[in-house]
């Protein structure tokens, strides 16, 4: 499996790593969204840094941002910074910004970890 889930008190870290295809993406998202902790998290912070290639077309994105949709209901209190410094990832943000797949889980791109989590505590969100 090319991802892993680093639960925090307050959130997920889910780091992807090595080749990453669609079902995967789509996997994770699944993976984290049915965990009874959902309820409580405030943040998700994907993480493709370790990513060395993929396989994710937009149809995977799009199946990736209706699932975020889905989640949303049941959760409006996430921020879900993503960490990566190429495409598809930054397209990937802009479609999950796009009003027809927009929530109310704000979303933004960072260069590393330590950005996202600047910007998670600014929001005042726990990290730790």
């Amino acid at each position: 499996m090319p991802f892993e889930l680093l639960w925090e008190s307050r959130g997920v870290v889910k780091h992807h790593h090595g080749h990453l295809t669609g079902g995967e993406l789509i996997a994770s998202a699944s993976a984290v969204g049915s965990d009874p902790r959902y309820d409580r998290l405030r943040y998700i912070i994907n993480d493709f840094t370790a990513v060395s290639s993929h396989e994710v077309t937009n149809h995977h994105i799009e199946h990736y941002a209706s699932l975020r949709i889905g989640a949303a209901i049941s959760n409006r209190h996430i921020l879900s910074p993503f960490v990566a410094g190429a495409e598809p990832w930054l397209g990937m943000v802009r479609l999950l910004q796009h009003p027809e797949y927009r929530n109310d889980h704000p979303v933004a791109l960072f260069p590393d970890l330590d950005a996202a989590r600047a910007w998670l505590a600014q929001a005042g969100q726990d990290w730790r």
